[in-house]
């Protein structure tokens, strides 16, 4: 479980004196643990971890933004992307989403834009945490057109 190697290496970051990792490991999992004992005391799913991931990444690549345009230091935002990205599942590029996407809409019986939540729930269950959302959504309302 990706909880296990979150834990795994933020000890590993800790022993090493890798402050950066460390803290971003120990927040993390502080995070999904807490968001898996608010959802009714549950074990901490692969799910969790992914979205956690995900909400820390896009607010890392905010503040480099940020960061730049007010001409200061983002090197320790960029180390945490890079960090996250890490732990996260291998995205699909945009052709590769569009080849599956244009695949499931083949398999409907007929093209109608009110489908758009049947492709987006196949895409979820299928490719959960590896693909961006907003483009996917844009890829599917394309291919229904």
């Amino acid at each position: 479980m990706l909880i296990e190697t979150l834990k795994k290496d933020s000890l590993r970051a800790r022993k090493n004196k890798d402050t950066i990792r460390s803290n971003l490991l120990i927040t993390l999992i502080s995070d999904i643990e807490m968001k898996a004992k608010n959802d009714g005391n549950r074990a901490v799913k692969d799910e969790d971890c992914v979205a956690t991931l995900k909400k820390f990444q896009k607010s890392a690549k905010e503040n480099i933004e940020i960061f730049k345009k007010a001409n200061r230091d983002s090197s320790q935002a960029e180390e945490e992307t890079e960090i996250i990205e890490g732990y996260l599942p291998k995205q699909l590029s945009e052709e590769e989403l569009k080849v599956i996407i244009d695949g499931i809409v083949a398999a409907l019986p007929e093209k109608n834009p009110k489908l758009m939540g049947k492709i987006m729930g196949e895409l979820n269950q299928k490719y959960s945490g590896q693909f961006d959302g907003k483009s996917a959504s844009q890829l599917a309302k394309a291919a229904l057109s």
